[in-house]
């Protein structure tokens, strides 16, 4: 009579099953868990960085908005007395070959508050190997933003208190009513100054009067033009003259800088019309008229 307890073979090979079924199934989780492919090999690359920006392990890895890999291993390694974390990033072997060692992986997001993911560009030199590092460049996240708005708003906050307590040029336009009215009448007559200008210019083009004929008319301009260089020419002779008159040449020279020549000249004249005043009065002492 056989034993109603003992082990029967069914049941053992039953329970053999089950124990393989249940680790078969959390090796598959595992593998899903880290999106990768059990039945590809990959290649292992690396990027540091002192600031993952809330990357996380198991996070996609893409080239050119396309999965290629995932995010297999975050850990922190000290370089030069300065903390930095190394992360591991597990490449599907068909796609690794589009990564090469002059590649730039960008941390990205997913929208502005969505999960992290690691972006690749492709480069043009040697394709990576295993544990190779590729270069990591960080994109502005909401932190960055948030940092810069805060910044802005001190700014405007900055200027709006100069503004109200009449620092600089624009405070003062804003609280002195004086420069403001100045300014706004000088505003004014530059405004007339420019209107009377374009009115000035139209009369100029299509007008009566010298100017626009001036600047219409080619055969007066012409005549204009040379006329002006004939009192070119009569000024340059008129300065040789001068010039010639200064240097003592010529007699008109020697009379202007020589007060001898000068005084005897004088002279003579003066000689010569008593002469004449003489003879007008007694012209026969000078003029003798004889018929035979």
């Amino acid at each position: 009579m056989k034993n109603p307890n003992a082990l029967k073979w069914s049941d053992l090979k039953t329970g053999i099953f089950f124990i393989l079924g249940i680790g078969f199934a959390a090796y598959l989780g595992l593998v899903i868990g880290k999106n990768t492919n059990m039945f590809t090999g990959v290649t292992t690359v690396k990027v540091m960085s002192q600031d993952m920006q809330s990357l996380a392990e198991n996070n996609f890895v893409s080239v050119s908005g396309k999965k290629i890999g995932s995010v297999s291993k975050m850990e922190f390694v000290s370089r030069h007395d300065s903390l930095f974390v190394v992360a591991e990033l597990r490449l599907k072997n068909e796609f690794a070959q589009l990564v090469t060692k002059d590649s730039k992986a960008t941390i990205k997001s997913l929208g502005i508050l969505g999960d992290k993911y690691i972006d690749i560009t492709t480069g043009k030199g040697a394709i990576v190997k295993n544990g190779d590092f590729i270069a990591l460049k960080t994109e502005d996240g909401m932190a960055s933003l948030t940092d810069k708005a805060a910044s802005t708003f001190e700014k405007v906050n900055e200027l709006l208190d100069h503004l109200n307590n009449g620092k600089g040029m624009a405070g003062r336009l804003v609280s002195d009513e004086k420069l403001g009215n100045e300014l706004a009448e000088t505003v004014g007559n530059l405004k007339n100054a420019t209107t009377e200008l374009s009115a000035l210019s139209r009369k100029a083009s299509h007008g009566d009067g010298l100017l626009p004929k001036l600047i219409n008319d080619k055969a007066m301009a012409k005549n204009t033009e040379e006329t002006i260089e004939r009192l070119n020419q009569a000024a340059q002779q008129t300065e040789t003259l001068l010039a010639k008159i200064n240097s003592d040449k010529g007699t008109l020279g020697q009379l202007a800088s020589n007060p001898k020549l000068y005084n005897n000249l004088n002279h003579t004249l003066s000689s010569l019309d008593s002469v004449l005043v003489d003879l007008k009065r007694k012209p026969g002492r000078y003029v003798k008229f004889s018929l035979f």
